[in-house]
């Protein structure tokens, strides 16, 4: 599921960049993480929450886990919570990125290490709970944005000034 999301942002990404007249870097890296935000965070959670919440049995199967915990509801909606956020950043610029990116990146660490933990107390090796899906989503996909945006706020704008990241 997640690599359908990265394709279609990547090939969105893309072809908004091919249509832009001049690309100064920073332009191209707004550009990146406004699509990173709003589909792989955003689009992405939500179906993902909605996963949990409205097919939670096939799901946990899917993960390894036991199904009928009312948690599993809980983080459904924890990942709709964050797929807003993410949506949200296709409307909200400035400072709402880097608190959606951290705040997912937060989740998403903490999801990690969830499954890490469940590996080591019962060996669940199912591919949704420890496979190399999880290792890029839970982990990879969250630095690649951070440091998307560290370079992003680093860059000059087309004035020549920089951004702090009190914007």
């Amino acid at each position: 599921m997640v690599l359908w999301f990265l394709v279609i942002s990547i090939t969105a990404m893309m072809i908004h960049i091919l249509l832009l007249k001049e690309r100064p870097a920073k332009k191209i890296l707004e550009i990146i993480l406004l699509y990173s935000l709003v589909i792989i965070f955003g689009l992405g959670n939500l179906l993902a929450g909605a996963f949990h919440v409205f097919n939670g049995p096939a799901t946990a199967r899917m993960i390894g886990w036991e199904s009928g915990s009312p948690f599993q509801y809980e983080v459904g909606i924890a990942d709709m919570a964050f797929g807003l956020l993410g949506f949200l950043c296709l409307f909200i610029r400035g400072n709402f990125w880097l608190a959606t990116i951290l705040a997912n990146s937060f989740f998403l660490f903490g999801c990690m290490l969830g499954h890490l933990r469940n590996l080591v107390a019962t060996g669940n090796l199912a591919a949704y709970n420890i496979g190399p899906n999880i290792l890029f989503t839970d982990l990879i996909l969250p630095l690649v944005i951070i440091g998307l945006y560290i370079v992003y706020k680093r860059l000059p704008d087309a004035y020549g000034s920089r951004y702090s990241f009190n914007q």
